[in-house]
């Protein structure tokens, strides 16, 4: 199973009303992380969309929490990038959302993921995982 941003923020978030359920998929086995999610962590940190004081010891936290879960994650490839051009201009998703929908389809994951957003691209070969139906 695929796992993408949302999830992780949510359970790393014990405010969050989606903490339980996302804690829950941290805890399956065979988990992947999208090669994307640090970057939009990262991202969303410089925009001021999510606060982090200290985000180097944020991360370097966080990979120690991935390793010790033995939650794998991937690397990044070009043709997550062709697909999830694709799915942004025929699906009108976001360019995060494109990319996590790629690497779904391209490793023939399915995506772990509170965004409806997915749902649409069931078709295409994204099949989509609310965590709390886990």
């Amino acid at each position: 199973m695929l796992f993408e941003t949302d999830v992780l923020l949510a359970a790393l978030n014990p405010r969050d009303t989606l903490n339980a359920p996302a804690r829950e998929v941290l805890e399956q086995s065979g988990l992947l992380l999208s090669p994307f999610s640090l970057l939009e962590l990262n991202l969303l940190v410089r925009a001021g969309k999510l606060e982090i004081p200290d985000y180097g010891k944020f991360a370097l936290d966080l990979d120690a929490l991935l390793a010790a879960s033995s939650i794998g994650v991937l690397s990044d490839r070009a043709e997550f990038h062709s697909e999830g051009r694709r799915f942004e201009r025929e699906f009108k998703l976001s360019f995060f959302d494109g990319l996590h929908a790629a690497v779904s389809k391209v490793r023939r994951e399915t995506i772990v993921s509170f965004d409806k957003a997915y749902d649409k691209l069931r078709d295409s070969g994204v099949a989509r995982l609310d965590p709390r139906n886990l």
